[in-house]
């Protein structure tokens, strides 16, 4: 059979390449049909050893590193002839109009990719193995394809049992089994080959597994007990173990199988060693060292399972163990994935070792461990990385070491870099129909005997679809068999160029070249021969697309097209041949091309600046720098120039025209880069400099930013060589630094210049540098003096010569001011303390310098004098003081920042704070300070209490300054002792007494969490009663707020105090407070009539303006007045109540009338009125509302209309309680009805028994036995329990009467038995009622009475168990 289905599936493909189909089909695919089938077959196929034999490349990290090398060439399923197309061609003629969008969609996603990383898959078509298939399926009925295994041959199994397997050549090699087998056994479901390809393993739907030669093509034998029964075979595995092969089926366990051949008899053994009552085992992967060419340890087998919730590594031999497991919960609809790979891998110390990875993943995740041998030899896995994705995965495979494909659910092929996780590629599969194997996981053959689980995670199961095989990932689908692989570098490139992107092309060449390209494979050399191999590819590549620049150039008189075409192609040159080290190019093929355009010139030089700057092209030809300083010249770009300038090596620049250009436009670090490097001349520059910096000074004109940054490149330019360092940037040669070093200072020092004229003063340098910034100068030289240079014996002398000569050109003269002075002295003082004894400095000089600094003639420069005087005493110069004297003069200068250094150093911690008072820009740091006194350890008791003596002198000022922070101090410290004493001070002040008062107990109640307001000092009834009697005095509009927020105070004094400043508003509430309601409401009446009358008194003097606002002060006033009627109703009878509320409606309805020539005024005192009394409604009874209403005057002559509205919302308020009592009554007697429904259903619904034994005695109910079964659960022998309406166990009983069947020996052995079943029972309960009360007369029902309550108690039941 397998003759014939050779001879009719053979065919003739024209021999053509890559490019021609792809040109010829428009990058559409061509499908095979019919009449491909039926063409005569050629003499000879091409062979798979011949067309598709590519030895494995290595990405360019793995070339250095091979692992052992294979026994024989690996095959590859990939070629460029005729028996394959590329992906890029699919469709016919015919459908090619259907699909246009589709296909214009999935070229837009692969070329996203191939812009930035070329094409790196070569998807193709193995036509001859296709075209068979189909054919089989069609002609000989050997059905769809399930499942595939390869290596050096393919293994194709189809739906009706049949097995193809083909050699090579694409040829049919033998076709195993047969129809007959496929309804026996049913559809093949997993195939292994093992490592020389010689037995070929198959299992079945129905669980059958077959062992075939594939030498001679016979059934060596069939298995049928290996695995769980009726369960199909999802997966077959060879290991590296002679003859040891894994098995996984649908019922999610995993055996291992051995097979092996004793006495010229084939035989099998199993073990089970995972079973699928422990978690159902979705697939398999053992660990093959032969499949990655390491040559195989027989005495260690390693497999790789994955359940649907946890991925578990064990190992089979030597002996079995776990060595690893990792949770894998997800989405159930998604299926675990397991690939093995070797990785190179760099160890934490540099080191790179060759390890297997196991990358596992479930649903957008995927991890990735190593496994190695630990500490003890001892397998361990080591976690790696973690990638998450943007789709649901579905299959995974290894493409190398370094790159992974994965297929999503909607069949689409993603090429990821793991190190980076990058997307490199995206190939759309949906076309392929590509094969599931979900009936296998359903186990629709054995009867769907699997788990739920299992069957939905087993709908997108592709396992035997998707095949990694060395660099290659073959595809199977229902009607053709593909192969993805990766591109070789060069392929990649001109594949690129093929398709017009050179300059893409050139981009991924050099990004290979720099080794930061993805997927790099075909590059098996050294290092060294590497680069240049794509070099020479680059030079290729480079040298084609400055032709097609020319070629696309566009026309000249277009110069925005002509400037933007040459600006997209000239840096990109510059950059690509700067980055591949190929300067010697960019100088010539590149310069020539672009050089005679004036545009394109322009462009040229100014790419090459970002270059020049990172020291990537010190060196360059003369002629072009020429050309670059002229450019950036007439660009006007010069500090870019200049900043170029100083990266390029000497022997680039043309010096004369280089230098001309820095002194014409001041590029002050050019000048001495050239002169530094060009010359080694580092002391012409410096004078030729100084000296202009000289004449600037010598205007006493204001210096121009040009000068300023002249001084400043001076100062920093001399304290780089004095330090040894390079001006811009770089060291001095070792050799010259001494030398260098020598000059400058000589430079400096020096007493006169060169070609000096008779005028010029002694140090003309040194005096330059002081006059243009003192302090900067003198902190070069403190830097300078760090140097080794200067702390031998004869550098000590230097440093004195320095010292002598400072102090005469700055103390003898009169040039220098007093600020100078004192950054000088500063900056003796500090060389001074550092080395003893190593400068000597006149005292008096020191005594000049604070005489100086201390001046009290002028006010000028305060703060810089005190700051300089400041400084010198820290760095050491106040040893050369007296204390008193430098104090005296402190002081006389307000020096308070001296003062202070001079106090902490003698100690003297309480006159600080009166310096920080005296001090107005610091005042408020005296706080801190004294808390830091009071609170720090480091300060002694004595210290503490001249702190806080200091503190109650001048209580004054600091409430002054800042009370909220005095008040803080005063009770969050032991400055609280103090409070009487400074209460005791204040009196004769009371303003700040208050003040003071004011501070400490808005900071009690405010400013302190409940925590910390604990540990406040307790204040006296006493001194609360001193601040609301201030306050009285001088707040009074707060003492009614303060009175209504605080506790504490004694009412009767208070109440005392009110009364006395006669604020009537307190008053009231402290006597409401004290509970004299008629008292509170006397007052508060009074003051509701004399806002009355003043409102009367403005309306007649026409001040309508004031009258609004004394109308809502009255509105408030009747409002606060109700709230204390209000609450003393509660506790008056009605005689009382009308007392109060009466008097309130008299003084309202009486102010009506003279209202009435007011609408607004009058409505809102008619709205008083009525609020009035809808409240009094609710305390005295409307008949006497309404007798004491039209006893008033205006009403009771006036007409019905006004009284109108007080009927009405009389009225409305009846209506309104009316209507809330009913609504009310209504929906009590609604959820009474819905209570006793529920509670009859309970009662009267069916008791369920929940055990079969006696609650009492355990024993077993027999079917004579009788029982009592209570709503509570409980069921016992009446004999036990009695027949009592109520339970016995819940009624407290637990005397036990023998019952008729507690003696029954059989109930006694069974009573432990029953005990568990009971326990292990999770039954309903019905709610008991046995705690209601007795039954209530449905006569007796009241609806609203707070004593309903349902009573009901069912009666006790007693039942026939017979049916039990």
């Amino acid at each position: 059979m397998a003759t014939e289905g050779e001879e009719r599936l053979s065919s003739e493909i024209e021999n053509q390449d890559e490019t021609d189909l792809v040109k010829q089909l428009d990058l559409q695919l061509e499908e095979l049909d019919d009449d491909e089938f039926q063409l005569p077959p050629v003499a000879q196929l091409p062979t798979l050893e011949s067309i598709l034999n590519e030895n494995e490349s290595g990405s360019v990290s793995d070339d250095e590193f091979s692992l052992a090398p294979p026994t024989q060439p690996k095959t590859s399923f990939s070629n460029e002839c005729g028996d394959t197309l590329s992906i890029h061609s699919r469709g016919s003629s015919d459908s090619r109009s259907h699909t246009s969008s589709e296909k214009q969609m999935a070229r837009h996603r692969r070329e996203t990719h191939s812009k930035s990383h070329g094409s790196i898959l070569r998807h193709v078509i193995l036509k001859g193995v296709s075209a068979q298939l189909v054919s089989a399926y069609e002609r000989v009925g050997a059905g769809l394809p399930t499942a595939m295994a390869v290596s050096n041959v393919i293994c194709v199994g189809t739906s009706h049992g049949l097995v193809l397997v083909f050699e090579p050549t694409q040829a049919l090699k033998w076709c195993l089994g047969s129809t007959q087998i496929g309804e026996q056994y049913g559809s093949v479901s997993a195939l292994a080959l093992n490592q020389d390809c010689s037995r070929l393993l198959v299992g079945f739907a129905k669980g059958q597994i077959c062992h075939y030669d594939l030498t001679t093509g016979k059934l060596l034998q069939t298995i049928s007990d290996a695995h769980t029964p009726y369960s199909a075979v999802l997966h077959l595995k060879w290991t590296d173990y002679p003859g040891l092969a894994i098995i996984s089926d649908s019922g999610g366990s995993v055996f291992e199988l051995a097979v092996k051949r004793t006495m010229g008899m084939n035989s099998n053994e199993s073990l089970c060693i995972f079973s699928g009552s422990r978690g159902e085992v979705c697939v398999v992967e053992p660990l093959l060292m032969s499949q990655f060419h390491v040559t195989p340890t027989g005495d260690t087998v390693i497999v790789a399972m994955a359940t649907i919730s946890k991925v578990i590594v064990v190992s089979l031999k030597p002996h079995l163990r776990v060595l690893f497991s990792h949770p894998l919960k997800c989405d159930q609809k998604t299926l675990p994935l397991l690939a093995w790979q070797f990785v190179i891998i760099q160890t934490r110390n540099g080191n790179r070792v060759i390890d297997p990875v196991l990358a596992f993943g479930r649903e957008d995740s995927v991890y990735f461990y190593q496994l190695t041998h630990g500490s003890m030899e001892e397998l361990q896995f080591i976690p790696l990385q973690k990638m998450v994705v943007h789709y649901h995965l579905q299959a995974l495979a290894w493409l190398n070491s370094r790159t992974l494909a994965v297929m999503d659910t909607r069949e689409q092929l993603h090429v990821i870099d793991v190190k980076t996780q990058e997307e490199l590629e995206t190939v759309d599969l949906a076309h392929l129909g590509l094969v599931y194997a979900s009936p296998h996981f359903k186990a629709i053959a054995t009867g769907g005997n699997v788990s739920k689980a299992m069957a939905l995670a087993g709908e997108h199961a592709c396992y035997h679809s998707m095949v990694s095989f060395g660099s290659q990932v073959l595809l199977l689908g229902t009607k053709s068999f593909q192969v993805v692989t990766m591109r070789a570098w060069t392929d990649r490139l001109e594949h690129l160029v093929k398709g017009g992107h050179l300059k893409e092309a050139l981009q991924l060449a050099l990004d290979i070249y720099q080794d930061k390209a993805h997927a790099v494979v075909g590059l098996t050399h050294k290092r060294e021969k590497r680069k240049e191999l794509i070099q020479e590819k680059i030079t290729e590549l480079l040298n084609k697309y400055l032709s097609y620049s020319v070629e696309s150039c566009p026309d000249r008189s277009n110069l925005p097209a002509l400037s933007q075409h040459y600006s997209q192609v000239v840096p990109h040159c510059i950059h690509v041949t700067i980055g591949a080290d190929l300067t010697d190019l960019l100088f010539s093929r590149v310069w020539e091309t672009f050089s005679d355009d004036a545009i394109s010139r322009g462009i040229f030089l100014e790419s090459l600046e970002p270059f020049l700057l990172n020291d990537q092209l010190p060196d360059i030809s003369p002629s072009i720098t020429q050309y670059f300083i002229s450019h950036y010249e007439a660009t006007n770009r010069l500090q870019a120039v200049q900043a170029c300038i100083v990266h390029l090596n000497v022997t680039s620049l043309d010096i004369h025209q280089a230098m001309t250009l820095c002194w014409n436009h001041g590029l002050y670090d050019a000048i001495f880069y050239m002169y530094n490097q060009g010359m080694m001349d580092y002391v012409t520059p410096l004078e030729e400099l100084v000296t202009e910096l000289q004449s600037a000074l010598s205007t006493n004109a204001s210096l121009t930013d040009t000068q300023v940054t002249l001084g400043n490149k001076i100062l920093v330019y001399i304290s780089c060589c004095l330090a040894g360092r390079a001006y811009p940037h770089g060291n001095i040669a070792s050799e010259q630094l001494r030398q260098v070093k020598h000059e400058v200072f000589k430079c400096i020092t020096s007493l006169h210049s060169k070609n000096a004229k008779d005028s010029e003063q002694a140090y003309p340098v040194l005096r330059t540098l002081l006059k243009f910034d003192t302090r900067e100068f003198l902190n070069v030289l403190a830097l300078a003096f760090e140097e080794e240079e200067f702390t031998t014996e004869l550098g000590m002398r230097q440093r004195q010569r320095v010292v002598d000569i400072l102090l005469q050109v700055m103390v003898n003269g009169d040039e220098f001011g007093p600020m100078q002075l004192g950054c000088l002295f500063t900056f003796i003082a500090r060389q001074m303390s550092k080395q003893q004894g190593a400068i000597a400095v006149n005292r008096q000089l020191f005594e000049q310098v604070l005489a100086h600094l201390t001046d009290t003639s002028t006010e000028s420069h305060h703060e810089e004098r005190q700051t300089a005087l400041l400084e010198l005493l820290q760095e050491g110069g106040i040893a050369h003081y007296d204390m008193d004297h430098l104090l005296e003069c402190a002081q006389k200068a307000g020096f308070y920042r001296v003062c202070e250094f001079v106090y902490e150093k003698t100690g003297e911690h309480e006159m600080i704070v009166e310096c920080y008072l005296a001090d107005k820009l610091r005042q408020q740091q005296v706080f801190q300070y004294i808390r830091m006194v009071l609170t720090s350890p480091q300060y002694t008791d004595l210290h503490v209490q001249k702190v806080q003596e200091q503190f109650l002198a001048h209580i004054e000022i600091l409430l002054e300054i800042d009370s909220n922070k005095t008040a803080q101090l005063l009770l969050t410290t032991q400055l609280s002792s103090l409070l009487s004493a400074i209460v005791e001070r204040l009196k004769n002040e009371p303003k700040t007494l208050y003040t003071a008062l004011n501070a400490i107990f808005l900071f009690r109640e405010n400013d302190v969490s409940s925590s910390c307001a604990q540990d406040l000092p307790p204040l006296e009834s006493d001194l609360q009663e001193e601040y609301i009697n201030l306050m009285c005095q001088y707040h009074p509009s707060q003492v009614t707020a303060y009175l209504k927020s605080s506790e504490g105070y004694r009412l009767e004094p208070v109440l005392e105090i009110c009364q006395k400043h006669d604020l009537k508003d307190a008053t009231a509430y402290l006597l409401e407070k004290a509970g004299n309601i008629h008292g509170a409401f006397d007052i508060l009446l009074s003051v509701l009539k004399d806002k009355i009358q003043n409102l009367m008194a403005k309306i007649e003097n026409g001040s309508d303006g004031d009258s609004s606002l004394l109308l809502t002060q009255a509105k408030a006033q009747v409002l606060n007045i109700v709230r204390v009627c209000q609450l003393g109703s509660s506790q008056l009878e009605e005689s009382g109540r009308r007392e109060l509320w009466f008097p309130l409606l008299d003084t309202l309805l009486a102010a009506q009338p003279p209202l009435e020539n007011h609408p607004h005024l009058y409505k809102e005192l008619r709205g008083m009125v009525s609020h009035v009394v809808n409240s009094v409604m609710s305390h005295i009874s409307l008949p006497a509302i309404l007798e004491r209403i039209m006893q008033d005057p205006s009403y009771c002559h006036g007409s019905f209309a006004q009284i109108k509205h007080l009927l009405q919302g009389m009225v409305e308020r009846y209506i309104y309680e009316e209507t809330l009592y009913s609504t009310v009554v209504r929906i009590i007697r609604g959820d009474q009805l819905r209570y006793l429904t529920s509670q009859r259903s309970h009662a009267s619904g069916p008791l369920v028994i929940h055990n079969t034994s006696c609650s009492l005695c355990h024993g077993r109910f027999q079917h004579t036995s009788k029982a009592a079964v209570h709503s509570c659960g409980h069921t016992y022998h009446i004999e036990c329990g009695g027949q009592g309406p109520q339970c016995f166990i819940c009624e407290g009983g637990t005397d036990v009467q023998p019952g008729s069947d507690s003696t029954d020996p059989e109930g006694s052995k069974e009573n432990e038995q029953d005990k568990e079943e009971a326990a292990a029972s999770s039954p309903v309960v019905l709610p008991s009622l046995k705690n209601s009360p007795s039954a209530a007369s449905q006569d007796e029902f009241d609806p609203l009475s707070h004593q309903f309550a349902l009573r009901l108690a069912p009666p006790s039941i007693t039942i026939d168990l017979d049916d039990v």
